[in-house]
């Protein structure tokens, strides 16, 4: 079958109708909306200027280009207002998760579990405090928030999960000068995934 130029440009009238046309999809009527996309939004945002209003603009706060949330987006927590008055120093700590996995889990892999933090029972906080003694450190723990207080170090922590204090646990380890915690945690959901 031969093709002549007169063929093709039939065939591309076929694929490109013309707005005259009348088909069923042509008789809905045509909105600016439905012809915009996702990169027609930046230029249509108009950005007003501050130069009046310099009271509102926060200058101390530094962005970190790695950072998920600049730090005026973190809500304060009620709890603790004079921790940020105090003048002892925060401690360093980080947050890991632990879960049990049994014979089921491993080689049949009959259970819900996942490798995801939703499916851990514990949570563990390491609190670095280098020049404090076991005798100095005080903790005060409820389900959402977490004090310690020690002569050089303050750190009051708002924890991601509800935690059950009557069954956490806490580990001094002398030589590191960390206090190792161990929370229980009691999520809404944890029936589904246990």
């Amino acid at each position: 079958m031969d093709f002549s130029g007169i063929d093709i440009k039939k065939l591309a009238e076929l694929f490109h109708q013309n707005e005259d046309s009348s088909s069923e999809d042509d008789d809905l009527p045509r909105s600016a909306v439905s012809k915009l996309g996702p990169g027609d939004v930046p230029s249509m945002v108009k950005v007003r200027s501050t130069e009046g209003n310099e009271e509102n603009i926060d200058r101390s706060v530094e962005t970190d280009s790695k950072s998920i949330w600049n730090l005026n987006e973190v809500p304060e927590v009620p709890v603790c207002d004079d921790a940020s008055y105090d003048p002892r120093q925060r401690p360093d700590y980080e947050f890991t998760y632990r879960q049990y996995v049994g014979a089921e889990d491993l080689y049949l892999q009959l259970g819900q579990k996942t490798p995801a933090t939703a499916s851990c029972e514990k949570m563990i906080i390491i609190i670095k405090l280098p020049g404090e003694k076991k005798a100095d450190i005080d903790i005060c723990l409820n389900k959402h928030h977490l004090d310690l207080r020690s002569p050089m170090y303050r750190l009051s922590l708002a924890l991601p999960h509800e935690v059950d204090p009557d069954t956490s646990s806490g580990e001094w380890r002398e030589s590191k000068s960390t206090l190792t915690i161990t929370l229980t945690l009691r999520r809404e959901f944890d029936f589904v995934n246990f």
